[in-house]
């Protein structure tokens, strides 16, 4: 089930905050500064302090002088990351983060000249190993290193977005004009190609900068350029890129945590309005819209950045099952409103931030509340059964009784049904024979399966005998009644040599001993 929403305003969704300690670039993060800015080939160098024997990006010279790193080695500390790429990054080439001599100790450099700017440090640092995160962006070293962001730096492309969340969800669109790679955490796409002078239009219109929501200007960077990976809505589900990535939602899925709510549903702070049924309606889609309250509505921003359920995902649409109870939050979110309550009872209501409602059986169907939910681990993800109803599907059957039995319980159409092909052939009139047999019959077709019903006179098998003279001559067998095929007694390739013998069963739908009459003769 996926909620459409007509949402009024959002001021939750509209908000850009900068979350300085989240996106800022992190300085000189484990004591190692960057050679970025060095000036490494200063007046009067020697021709020679070009040659990288290793080919690691470091020049020989520099190797033994500077970084006490090994010339003849590109990976001096045995990390998986280039000596190289780690000075470039602000890393320390000498610190794999583990607990291990090294090959040299920077204070141990070929000359009185050498860089021992990390000898008092702490080693080993595991911020500064392949599984470190220096800049906490999600991203260890060695996978910052294979995606070429910045291990120093949250968010590598200046874009307001964060780099693992990028890597996450990249992805190409197509334009007239050429392709453009949606969230690469290396390019910002500044006024990209899908950023025409419509969508400005629409965007500079939404974020108008009025109360809490953001302005469209304060959205660009010093030039004044914006961001595609950050301004657009790439799912088309109400939420701007940057909010998605706020929130830690997926941009390109309108419900992220495939709970059965849409994003913008279960951020909203005020009352949504729904094309897809909620209460006994649940999941079925509607022509006309309702209103009600939204899940979270009454829950501040701050909430949204909590896990109340302690499973490592925020707090809504990151989370699948928000409280932690077993139950998604749209299975509960549709029956927890009274309106939908068939006896306006407010105490029989789910709430997805209440972890203590599942175990009520309100509905004296056997099963509690987190059971009704759980058939559809058996049955598919949307064939829950109401908690507010004994028998979902109206079929005479309970819903306890027909998932304890196997059966599914919003089927309205199985209770006429004898899976078990517990009925029989009362008057003997549903047994194929062949009457007439007199040597031997081969079966070289059987067009039915069991439970398959049949019309009489139908072909539901084909014998193959031998005449006189040695010709072949085809036989079809015919169903005697019109009725469901309850057993096959034969296989093809047999041999049949007996007029009594039965080729097959069928039950006329009076002789059925369906679930219905089971579960009425249960006692």
């Amino acid at each position: 089930m996926a909620y459409a929403a007509i949402v009024s305003t959002l001021i939750f969704g509209s908000i850009f905050v900068g979350l300085s300690g989240y996106f800022q670039t992190s300085e000189g993060i484990g004591g190692y500064e960057s050679a970025a800015e060095d000036d490494l080939f200063g007046t009067g160098t020697a021709l020679g302090i070009a040659i990288d024997t290793d080919g690691d990006g470091l020049s020989d010279v520099l190797e033994n002088t500077q970084y006490g790193t090994d010339p003849d080695d590109p990976d001096t500390d045995k990390d998986g990351m280039s000596d190289g790429w780690e000075v470039d990054h602000g890393l320390n080439p000498l610190d794999n983060g583990e607990s291990e001599d090294l090959l040299q100790d920077p204070g141990e450099a070929d000359t009185e000249d050498a860089n021992i700017a990390n000898e008092t440090d702490s080693w080993p640092d595991p911020s500064q190993g392949p599984n470190g995160d220096p800049d906490r962006d999600g991203l260890i070293n060695k996978i910052e290193e294979e995606l070429g962001t910045d291990p120093q730096r949250s968010d590598t492309d200046n874009d307001g977005l964060n780099d693992r969340w990028e890597s996450l969800y990249t992805m190409t669109v197509q334009t007239p004009g050429g392709d453009v790679t949606l969230f690469d955490p290396l390019n910002g796409n500044w006024d990209c190609l899908l950023l025409d002078q419509a969508m400005e239009d629409t965007l500079s219109t939404r974020f108008n900068g009025e109360g809490d929501v953001a302005d469209w200007d304060d959205l660009a960077n010093s030039l004044g350029a914006h961001s595609c990976d950050m301004v657009l809505d790439t799912d088309d589900d109400g939420l701007a890129n940057f909010e998605e990535e706020s929130f830690g939602t997926n941009p390109t899925a309108r419900d992220s945590d495939m709970d059965l709510i849409d994003d913008i549903v279960e951020v909203s702070n005020v009352s949504v309005g729904l094309f897809v049924g909620v209460g006994e309606n649940c999941n079925i889609p509607l022509l006309e819209s309702v209103t009600r309250t939204a899940p979270f509505q009454d829950q501040d921003r701050s909430w949204f950045m909590m896990d109340m359920d302690g499973d490592g995902l925020l707090n809504g649409p990151s989370d699948w099952d928000t409280d932690g109870d077993g139950m998604p939050d749209g299975f509960e979110f549709c029956y927890s409103n009274v309106l939908d309550q068939p006896n306006n009872n407010a105490l029989e209501t789910l709430n997805p931030a209440n972890a203590s409602d599942g175990y009520g059986d309100w509905d004296e169907d056997g099963m509690n509340n987190y059971e009704e939910y759980q058939v559809a681990n058996i049955f598919g993800p949307t064939n829950f059964t109401s908690p507010w109803r004994m028998d979902t599907d109206l079929d005479g059957m309970p819903d306890g009784w027909e998932s304890t039995n196997g059966l599914h319980p919003r089927d309205g159409a199985n209770g006429d049904l004898d899976p078990d092909r517990d009925g029989w052939d009362a008057d003997g009139d549903g047994a194929v024979r062949y009457d007439t047999l007199e040597f031997t019959a081969v079966v070289i077709g059987i067009d039915v399966v069991e439970d398959q019903f049949v019309n009489a006179t139908t072909t539901v098998a084909r014998a193959q005998i031998t005449l006189a003279g040695g010709n072949k001559q085809v036989i079809p067998m015919v169903a005697p009644v019109s009725g469901y095929v309850y057993d096959i007694h034969v296989t093809l390739g047999q041999a049949v040599e007996s007029r009594l013998f039965t080729w097959m069963e069928i039950v006329e739908p009076e002789e059925q001993f369906t679930n219905l009459m089971e579960y009425n003769a249960r006692d």
